[in-house]
């Protein structure tokens, strides 16, 4: 039996993973992973013998990935596709049937029903094996292609176009939690309430940086960075609420989980990032991101004829800000304590709590934890080592203990100078703290950052 070449285009490591185990039992498929540009690469090549598309990726690699799928060799040299998609997702994979898919998966893929996938995937392989393209009882021919005549020419379904250019600019999800299905539904004043996680991230010193470039070369730059960081979300379960210049706003409607594993890929995705840029001659990049879990309103405001979807909530404020304490501290990534929280008992995260903090123009402190999954390996070793010392250091501070936590935080940051938290704390524990304080000490950082 001839080998059945799959192609598997977004998704998460584990979904690969289970994909693979499902599909590999037999030795006679293989599967590749691979980013839209590659597998469409294959299509154009005929190296592919059937195509599974996550529909959490852009609409616009999506719609890509179809088009060359069904029009690519023409009639003769159609590759199957399946869409895989979480339940909640009934509008994408109507979409994606209408224009063109053959079937689709739920998310997440049951290893012990491998039946499921398998089956779907021989059904789909047999209604291509006699190309031309055969149609199975009852599909229509627009379940094939969705086209149709016009002035003898094969016209593109241009509302489902239409469509996916609008969510070029407006997240689909946005929609969807408004319970519209286009964006001619959308009403001034819809809103909905529900809690997410908030995602900022922003480049280090981009100030700077850009001031060496030229307009042109700071949005080449720009274009080139934030596509290494939208994939990361969308592949988590997030969605960019907004590009923020050198920065992204995003929202995470599933398991605060979600954001921080993001977060952490963001990070490794950075470091390879930046293995490119040192071989291309440049400087490397620094971002620091910051969580925070609350409710949030989302909606429509402005006037009937000129609207905008947006974010109304203190939560939005506070990961802000939390962000910018990234900066104060030295290190990549906080959470909140409402994250934090939110997380499950046995997950694998390494977090160091660094006590309360007030962000300035705010009246109640918020907990803050640093994640440090992706420092260097010598520098979270010593965190690791060194947690006890610094649970200690943090009560006695707390406690405005000033001079016996200062001895603490003195002896971690000398066996590491690199501990930026440490040697931060140890000169906090002077005089001058309590002097900047205006009535009782309540052992929270009040810090000044926007």
């Amino acid at each position: 039996m001839s080998q059945v070449r799959i192609t598997y285009v977004g998704g998460t490591e584990e979904e690969h993973q289970a994909f693979e185990g499902i599909v590999r039992g037999d030795g006679t498929t293989s599967v590749r992973f691979l980013v839209p540009a590659e597998a469409i690469a294959t299509i154009v090549a005929r190296t592919t013998d059937l195509l599974v598309i996550d529909v959490m990726q852009h609409s616009h690699d999506v719609l890509a990935l179809l088009k060359s799928a069904k029009t690519e060799h023409g009639a003769a040299g159609r590759v199957p596709v399946l869409v895989v998609a979480p339940v909640d997702s009934t509008s994408r994979v109507q979409a994606c049937l209408h224009r063109g898919a053959d079937d689709y998966v739920l998310l997440p893929h049951d290893e012990t029903n491998p039946l499921l996938v398998q089956k779907r995937i021989a059904a789909a392989l047999r209604v291509y094996a006699g190309q031309p393209a055969q149609k199975s009882p009852g599909m229509s021919e627009t379940a094939v292609m969705p086209i149709r005549a016009g002035d003898g020419k094969m016209v593109i379904d241009q509302a489902w176009e239409n469509a996916q250019t609008v969510h070029r600019f407006i997240p689909r999800e946005f929609l969807d939690m408004l319970e519209r299905k286009t964006l001619a539904d959308v009403k001034l004043g819809d809103h909905m309430q529900r809690e997410m996680t908030v995602f900022f991230s922003d480049i280090r010193d981009f100030t700077q940086l850009s001031e060496r470039l030229t307009p042109q070369e700071n949005f080449s730059f720009l274009t080139s960075y934030l596509r290494n960081v939208t994939p990361i979300i969308r592949a988590r379960g997030g969605f960019v609420d907004k590009y923020l210049g050198d920065g992204v706003m995003a929202l995470f409607p599933g398991q605060a989980i979600d954001a921080v594993q993001a977060a952490v890929d963001l990070g490794q995705q950075i470091a390879r990032y930046n293995h490119g840029r040192r071989l291309a001659g440049y400087a490397p990049i620094k971002i620091g991101t910051g969580l925070h879990r609350g409710s949030l309103m989302l909606g429509t405001i402005g006037a009937e004829d000129q609207m905008q979807t947006t974010v109304i909530a203190d939560a939005v404020n506070l990961a802000s800000r939390i962000e910018g304490m990234t900066k104060t501290f030295g290190v990549n990534l906080l959470l909140s304590g409402s994250v934090v929280e939110n997380l499950p008992k046995e997950h694998k995260f390494r977090l160091r709590p660094l006590g309360a903090v007030r962000a300035k123009g705010k009246s109640e402190a918020v907990e803050i934890f640093e994640c440090y999954d992706n420092d260097a390996h010598e520098l979270a070793e010593h965190k690791d080592k060194t947690q006890p010392q610094f649970a200690a250091g943090m009560a006695e501070y707390r406690k405005g203990m000033l001079l016996t936590a200062g001895r603490i935080f003195s002896r971690i940051a000398e066996i590491c100078p690199e501990d930026t938290v440490a040697a931060y704390f140890r000169d906090r524990c002077t005089l001058s703290v309590v002097r900047e304080r205006a009535g009782p000490w309540d052992g929270a950082e009040h810090l000044e950052v926007k």
